[in-house]
C-alpha cells in the first residue's frame, strides 16, 4: 500500500490525457593556483547512491520518481526522490531512457540475436499507470529495432538516444558506419508515432549525415526535446574531432525546415568552446543546458542564449565534484542527476543559492 497515492495520482492524470582525460581544459574554473570565485557553485548531495552497476542513464520522471538505466545490472531501476528502491525490470543493457506525457517509459536497450552475432538496439515501452505505477509490475513492450527499413535496412545501424514532444510522438537518434546512400543514410534523426506498435516513422530531411557541419548529425549521443513543444530539439555529437558538438534545432512552420538557434559565427560559448566526447544532456524549467562529457568526466552548464556557466565542474575521480565516464544527466527541482557509470553510482548535486 506504500505507493497506493501514486497509483491514484497517475490513474487519474492518464484517464483524463576515446580521447584523453582531462579536467574542463577548454574552461578553466582556476587561474593563478587559486580557485575562480564565482557567484554560485554546486554541492554534492549526500549520500551517493551506489548501488548500480555502470548506470548509463538517469531520469527524472513526470510522477516524481527517479529511474536508473542499471546497465551492467540489466536492469531498469525505479526510485523515489529519497534513494530508495521501490521496484525494477528486467532489462538487456538498456542505455537510454525518455518518459512521455502518459507516464510511460521508453527505453533504448542492446540486445544480441539468437541468430546472428551482432547487437541490435530495441527501443521498448513500459506502461506504468494501468499497473499502478510500480515498474516491478510492468511488462517490456518491444516497439522497434535498429534495423527497422526507412526504407533501407542494416543490422549495423544503433539507436543511442530518445525525446518525447508533448503529443506523445517520440525522436529517436540513429548512428551507424554506412552513410554514403542519399536515400537512407544510418545517421538519421527518426520522429516515431505509435503507443503499441510504431504507426510511423519519418526520418527528418535536411541535415548532414557526415562530417563537422552544424546540420551534421554524425556520431550523435543523445538528445533532448523541450516540455509542451512539438518539434524543436537539441542533439549531442561525440566526435573526438572538431566541431560543434552540442546543437540545437529549432522547426521553422513557415519554411517546413529545421534551422539551428545558433550559427558558426555568432558569439555563443555552446558553439564555440570545444568540448571531449559530450554523451548525455538535459534541460531545466529555464531552459539551462546542462552537458555530461566522459572524455574530461565533466558536467558543462550553458544558459538558454548559450553561455557557458563558471558553475560547470568535473575531474577524473570519485570524489567530491569528481566523475569517472559519466553518461547520463537530468534535472529536477533544483537537483542536477548524474549517472556516474565508471564510478558504478549516480550523484546529485544542488547549487549552493539553493541550499536554504
Amino acid at each position: 500500500m506504500k505507493y497506493y497515492f501514486l497509483f491514484i495520482t497517475l490513474s487519474l492524470i492518464w484517464l483524463s490525457s576515446c580521447s584523453n582525460k582531462t579536467d574542463l581544459s577548454q574552461f578553466p574554473i582556476s587561474t593563478g593556483g587559486g580557485p575562480v570565485v564565482t557567484e554560485t557553485t554546486y554541492v554534492q548531495q549526500s549520500p551517493v547512491w551506489n548501488q548500480f552497476n555502470k548506470p548509463e542513464a538517469v531520469l527524472l520522471g513526470r510522477e516524481p520518481l527517479i529511474y536508473v538505466c542499471d546497465t551492467k545490472n540489466n536492469r531498469v531501476v525505479q526510485l523515489d526522490l529519497a534513494g530508495g528502491e521501490i521496484g525494477s525490470i528486467e532489462v538487456t543493457n538498456p542505455r537510454a531512457i525518455a518518459q512521455d506525457y502518459n507516464f510511460d517509459l521508453l527505453v533504448i536497450a542492446d540486445t544480441t540475436s539468437n541468430i546472428f552475432t551482432d547487437t541490435l538496439s530495441i527501443l521498448y515501452r513500459i506502461k506504468l499507470v494501468q499497473i499502478g505505477g510500480v515498474i516491478s509490475n510492468a511488462s517490456l513492450l518491444p516497439l522497434m529495432r535498429s534495423d527497422y527499413a526507412t526504407p533501407l535496412s542494416s543490422r549495423r545501424r544503433k539507436f543511442t538516444g530518445v525525446g518525447v514532444y508533448s503529443d506523445n510522438s517520440y525522436i529517436i537518434t540513429r548512428t551507424g558506419p554506412d552513410n554514403t546512400s542519399s536515400l537512407d543514410p544510418d545517421n538519421a534523426l527518426l520522429r516515431v508515432t505509435g503507443i503499441n506498435s510504431v504507426t510511423s516513422v519519418t526520418p527528418l530531411g535536411g541535415f548532414q549525415p557526415t562530417g563537422n557541419g552544424i546540420y551534421s548529425i554524425d556520431k550523435m549521443s543523445a538528445i533532448t526535446t523541450f516540455n509542451n513543444n512539438l518539434t524543436n530539439f537539441i542533439i549531442t555529437r561525440n566526435s573526438v574531432d572538431f566541431g560543434f558538438k552540442v546543437e540545437w534545432f529549432e522547426f521553422d512552420d513557415v519554411k517546413g525546415t529545421y534551422n539551428p538557434r545558433y550559427l558558426p559565427g555568432d558569439n555563443v560559448d555552446l558553439l564555440n568552446k570545444q568540448l571531449g566526447t559530450p554523451v548525455g544532456i538535459c534541460l531545466d524549467p529555464s531552459n539551462n543546458i546542462f552537458v555530461v562529457d566522459n572524455a574530461r568526466d565533466s558536467l558543462y552548464k550553458y544558459t538558454s542564449l548559450g553561455k557557458y556557466k563558471n558553475e560547470s565542474f568535473g575531474g577524473t575521480g570519485n570524489g567530491v565534484k569528481q566523475l569517472n565516464n559519466p553518461n547520463g544527466v537530468s534535472f529536477f527541482n533544483k537537483v542536477l542527476y548524474i549517472a556516474d557509470t565508471g564510478n558504478d553510482r549516480i550523484v546529485r548535486y544542488k547549487l549552493s543559492t539553493d541550499l536554504q
